[in-house]
């Protein structure tokens, strides 16, 4: 079985090594390039089995023909090898349960804890879990009798995070709100946005100072001539003059997408990546109308799970910058660019803003990312500012959700959420891609 090794900080060269972010620390393989070739099987649900066994052996030879450590140059489902061969499920047949890097961070909630996988697998036996998330837009209920702090919903379990092919009872952004209105307007009781300054856990990664995560709005390095203390509070980090970090440190916290504009890197060596890497240039970049026309070119795009980023074509070298949907331009984060995201960009034309480093990056329940390295090394403690919404948390299996506020006793709210369901009944409707490895 392929070697795992779980660090408390990156230690290994990103580059050569495959790493993954669990609530055990980080995860690392040694990338194994190698050939295979791919074929599917088909499973049939009932509406109630999760657990298949033997799913993932081979019909030839009865045994798993290769290992999840396995990176295939060639492969459209692992975005060129940026990540490991794992077993791929569909379900229903054509839309798929994973969405690796260049397709999750395209999602309106980028929750890597909640998307990257809903399934988990064991590649000694063959046996297959499902985790099939089920998203219940909208759900009537009642407070708790009590004090109006707690709600249940009707279907459980409630969705927990999956990372390094291990389902963890952690919390996620499953759930997304809790309101007394149906139209979700008003203050979300479930959720609280803040704004605060935290130092990273490496060059990419922080841990939330409060979790779960359930959206993340932006990431801002912090710069030498930064008035921090006069805008944030020394003991929480949080902000306290939000005025003065639009106007004179240039952070759109009204608009904070306006910052996932074109991010030029500059290359600096790193003893680490045992070459170089990229760090942010000019940090600070114009709305422009070239920004807008890629916005409109995307007009009437919608988020089709599974069918965003490289995924869209299903090819390994689909063009990052494909004409279809992606978050930068849905300012409203409803799922479809329309004519009122791509208003409320040209209000800002000409505009200056610093670069929101949340562009291309995406988060888990417990933690936040940029898209490019703070510093060279991994090197803990780097600043930044986090634009970030966390809940009140939940208990997966009774479906008890705790609010930050309390609308009273026994009073109606109306719940958004996810739930792991089993395949509905039918024949062959889940589809397993499973590999073959050959000789090279």
């Amino acid at each position: 079985m392929p070697e795992r090794i779980y660090e408390p900080n990156i230690i290994h060269n990103p580059f050569t090594w495959m790493g993954i972010w669990t609530p055990h620390g980080w995860r690392v393989h040694k990338k194994r390039w190698g050939k295979a070739e791919r074929f599917s099987i088909t499973l049939s649900g009932d509406g109630k089995t999760t657990f298949f066994p033997g799913a993932l052996l081979d019909p030839k030879t009865n045994r798993v023909e290769w290992q999840d450590d396995l990176h295939l140059k060639d492969d459209p489902f692992t975005d060129e090898g940026i990540y490991p061969s794992d077993p791929r499920v569909e379900y229903p047949v054509g839309r798929p349960r994973w969405a690796v890097s260049h397709t999750v961070l395209c999602y309106p909630v980028c929750d890597h804890n909640l998307y990257t996988h809903e399934y988990t697998w064991d590649m000694t036996h063959g046996h297959l879990q499902t985790h099939f998330r089920h998203h219940v837009v909208l759900e009537e209920a009642r407070t708790d009798s009590k004090d109006g702090k707690t709600v249940r919903v009707r279907n459980t379990p409630i969705s927990q995070t999956i990372e390094g092919n291990v389902q963890y009872p952690t919390s996620n952004s499953a759930v997304r709100g809790v309101w007394t209105d149906p139209g979700k307007t008003g203050t979300n009781l479930y959720a609280k946005r803040i704004v605060q300054l935290i130092k990273m856990h490496n060059a990419v990664y922080a841990v939330a100072p409060h979790s779960p995560v359930v959206q993340c709005h932006g990431m801002f390095d912090v710069l030498p001539d930064d008035p921090i203390d006069k805008t944030f509070d020394a003991t929480t980090g949080l902000l306290k003059g939000r005025s003065r970090v639009i106007e004179q440190m240039l952070i759109p916290l009204d608009e904070p997408k306006l910052g996932l504009l074109f991010l030029e890197a500059k290359l600096v060596p790193s003893k680490i990546y045992q070459g170089e890497v990229g760090l942010t240039g000019n940090p600070f970049a114009v709305v422009n109308e070239a920004h807008l026309k890629q916005g409109r070119d995307r007009l009437d795009t919608k988020c089709v799970m599974g069918r965003v980023g490289y995924a869209h074509a299903n090819s390994a070298n689909c063009d990052p910058h494909y004409p279809g949907y992606t978050h930068y331009f849905d300012l409203n984060n409803d799922g479809l660019i329309d004519e009122a995201d791509l208003e409320r960009i040209s209000r800002h034309l000409g505009r200056k803003v610093r670069l929101n480093l949340y562009h291309g990056a995406y988060f888990g329940g417990d933690w936040l990312s940029t898209t490019i390295c703070l510093n060279a090394e991994h090197t803990p403690g780097s600043p930044c500012i986090a634009d970030y919404e966390y809940g009140g948390g939940y208990d997966a299996m009774t479906g008890v959700v705790k609010l930050l506020e309390s609308p009273g006793p026994n009073q109606p709210v109306w719940v958004e959420y996810h739930y792991d369901a089993p395949a509905e009944a039918g024949d062959n409707n889940i589809k397993v891609h499973l590999y073959r490895e050959l000789e090279t």
